[in-house]
């Protein structure tokens, strides 16, 4: 309540000069002076509320290193595991390639990018950027795929080739040759 309110309160009351639910002119002032005060208690807890709000996440709770809840980043690996499906003869082969180096799979040309798995050894996942080309028998290289595979959802993104199957086993490290 401001002071023109207040002012503006006191003068009606002292206008009427009854006391109201039995109560005389001073204990309403007594009321008044002790509102002001609450008023003026619960503007300063507002000020402390907005103070811890306007505190980031980390000046609460200290850098990630420090926090035992942080998620812990993906370890990247230097080569992946790859399995490949010869849908003609049915036969399965498991190919480990390192990265940035093209690999041969029948007339399929693969190149890993990237790869990196989870740090959870509970739900282990390891995920590769994959770029497939085919080589055609006049020489040029046809795109058939560029993107993320997932080891754990070989399907959701797939090569679609009438004769070869290729999906992220495993990304891992590779010995330095």
């Amino acid at each position: 309540m401001s002071k023109g309110q207040k002012f503006f309160l006191f003068l009606l009351l002292q206008s009427l000069s009854l006391p109201l639910y039995g109560q005389t002119m001073d204990a309403l002032l007594d009321e008044l002076a002790v509102s002001d005060a609450d008023q003026k208690e619960s503007e300063l807890q507002d000020h402390k509320k907005d103070n811890i709000a306007s505190l980031s996440s980390t000046d609460i709770t200290g850098p990630p290193e420090e926090d035992a809840f942080a998620q812990e980043k993906n370890i990247i690996t230097n080569g992946v595991t790859l399995q490949g499906l010869d849908k003609q003869t049915g036969r399965v082969f498991i190919i480990d390639a390192p990265l940035n180096k093209s690999i041969e799979f029948g007339t399929l040309k693969i190149v890993v990018k990237h790869c990196e798995k989870t740090p959870l050894d509970d739900r282990q996942e390891s995920m590769a950027f994959v770029v497939i080309s085919e080589e055609k028998p006049v020489g040029t290289l046809q795109n058939l795929f560029s993107g993320w595979m997932f080891a754990t959802s070989p399907a959701l993104s797939a090569i679609d080739h009438p004769i070869y199957d290729v999906w992220v086993k495993e990304c891992k490290a590779l010995p330095e040759i």
